[in-house]
């Protein structure tokens, strides 16, 4: 056999094996792919859920500050004043109470008070369970105003 033939024989060879493997290559990059979108599903939802878990701790939270009234305000004025001064301290017991990391405790306050009425923000860290990139951590915030309001 010449030197021809056999490169001959042999690119006959390849030409007849030269798609071998590639059923698995394409299952692989389904897989991944896969996987890739299922973690894009999963931790939208995740996200989506930790932000209506701190908008609902927000509403709690300013409601339980809003409860904590001046009673100087009340006795001398008649009127219901929302007490400034323990304001972030009640919405920070709230939001540890409710099972909050004690950084997101310290890291939510009150943003206003102004008579009878408090806005706070509530911040809620957590991490993404299959998409966890870079740091890992994501930090979503809620916000919520609630009044103090006197009964006849």
């Amino acid at each position: 056999m010449t030197g021809r033939t056999r490169f001959a024989e042999r690119l006959r060879r390849l030409r007849e094996h030269s798609d071998r493997g590639s059923g698995a290559l394409a299952l692989l990059m389904a897989a991944v792919l896969f996987v890739v979108m299922a973690g894009f599903i999963v931790d939208t939802g995740r996200a989506i859920h930790q932000r209506e878990l701190a908008a609902d701790a927000a509403e709690q939270a300013a409601r339980y500050a809003a409860n904590h009234i001046s009673t100087d305000a009340l006795r001398n004025q008649g009127t219901v004043t929302v007490d400034a001064a323990s304001c972030t301290s009640s919405v920070r017991a709230y939001v540890r109470a409710t099972g909050f990391s004690g950084a997101d405790a310290d890291s939510s306050w009150c943003t206003q008070v102004s008579g009878n009425t408090v806005s706070v923000r509530v911040r809620l860290t957590y991490t993404p369970l299959l998409l966890a990139m870079g740091s890992g951590n994501v930090t979503v915030w809620g916000n919520a105003t609630a009044q103090a309001v006197q009964e006849q």
